[in-house]
């Protein structure tokens, strides 16, 4: 039996098609609408969990006017020297994280800037940002 190089081509060109015939949804910025307690606490759990932390603290209208959230670094101090770690000379030398939030086809998703991890959001309703 004779091995053809058509069929692994005819193969991949199978395949490229199939990727193309269904278009992923398009992310587009985004922001809550109407937020209540039980949408800002499934913010307040996602960004946590993307942070790894146990708990963070979001104002009441976050994500609501802007798709991006920027969580600054809580400024931890040093009780014997009363200076701020990760601070020198009175400067913050650690980044703060960066998310944005995306409608993505009928879904809310949150994205972790850095680590580019996608948290959907199921009880936010969103809208794209005009």
């Amino acid at each position: 039996m004779r091995a053809t190089g058509k069929r692994p081509s005819l193969i991949a060109l199978c395949v490229l098609a199939a990727c193309t015939a269904i278009p992923a949804a398009e992310d587009v910025p985004a922001v809550i609408v109407a937020p209540d307690a039980q949408s800002r606490a499934e913010l307040q759990h996602a960004v946590s969990t993307a942070l790894d932390r146990t708990e963070v603290i979001l104002a009441e209208d976050a994500l609501t006017r802007d798709s991006r959230l920027t969580i600054e670094r809580a400024r931890l101090y040093d009780a014997r020297t009363g200076i701020a770690q990760g601070r020198v000379q009175g400067r913050e030398t650690r980044m703060p994280e960066q998310f944005r939030l995306v409608k993505s086809g009928q879904h809310c998703v949150l994205i972790h800037e850095s680590s580019g991890r996608r948290i959907p959001l199921a009880s936010a309703r969103c809208a794209a940002q005009r």
